[in-house]
């Protein structure tokens, strides 16, 4: 039960775009032991399923631009393909660990930003 009220909570960060995918990351790695890779799989199909759904949303609202569309898909697809296969080639800390600095690079520039417009607004 705790397992799907943590993952309600968290797909619902990732569809109003706070970062919810790193959170879930660290859940399941730190939470239920899951190695790294495995994590980053889940997460992303968590993420393609939330992305689906925002698709049907953004279509049906039509604000849908299918050759932008078309473009992140090619070079989505070409990009996992090529990664995957580079991430088999290294040690499997590296890509744990770039993870982590690039979570805390997010955090850190969006904690920063929003004490700028905190401060711009006084």
């Amino acid at each position: 039960m705790v397992d799907i009220v943590i993952s309600f909570l968290i797909s619902t960060l990732m569809g109003m775009g706070i970062g919810g995918g790193g959170l879930f990351i660290i859940y399941l790695t730190a939470y239920l032991s899951m190695d790294q890779m495995s994590a980053q799989g889940t997460n992303l199909v968590f993420f393609i399923i939330s992305g689906i759904s925002g698709l049907i949303i953004h279509a049906r609202r039509r604000k849908f631009y299918p050759m932008q569309a078309l473009v992140m898909i090619i070079f989505g697809v070409l990009g996992s393909y090529i990664f995957s296969h580079v991430s088999n080639m290294v040690d499997p800390d590296i890509p744990r660990h770039v993870l982590g600095y690039v979570l805390i690079f997010g955090g850190g520039v969006s904690i920063f930003s929003a004490f700028k417009s905190f401060f711009k607004k006084k």
